[in-house]
């Protein structure tokens, strides 16, 4: 086995060392990233993609029926609810569906005024 050298205090020791026994120092560089079979971000990208076009919707000037109110009511809610839950268990994607929350969010409140107002 080979000797390397410490990261914290340049004094050599074995290379299957996880600190340096003078200094303490980790020695092996601790990866921050997922590995590549890790979680797939499918519930951040279901509730963008639903809260865009729950969003898109509004901008429809043409008078909605009752099924498209109900339509568009549990989109914005599935995605809400999807991406609530992505945020709340840490999954990747979590940009994904802070975006998706905030677009679902602004559709319910947006379907509301429309309901109150029919």
């Amino acid at each position: 086995m080979a000797m390397v050298y410490c990261r914290g205090c340049a004094r050599q020791l074995h290379e299957t060392a996880p600190t340096c026994p003078q200094c303490g120092a980790p020695q092996h560089a601790t990866s921050s990233t997922k590995p590549a079979g890790g979680e797939s971000p499918w519930m951040g990208i279901v509730s963008l993609m639903l809260g865009i076009l729950c969003f898109m919707t509004l901008f429809d000037d043409s008078a909605w029926e009752d099924e498209t109110l109900l339509g568009l009511g549990l989109f914005a809610s599935t995605s809400l609810i999807l991406g609530v839950i992505s945020i709340n268990q840490n999954k990747p994607g979590n940009g994904l569906a802070i975006a998706g929350v905030v677009m679902a969010g602004i559709s319910l409140l947006c379907l509301v005024g429309l309901i109150s107002a029919s």
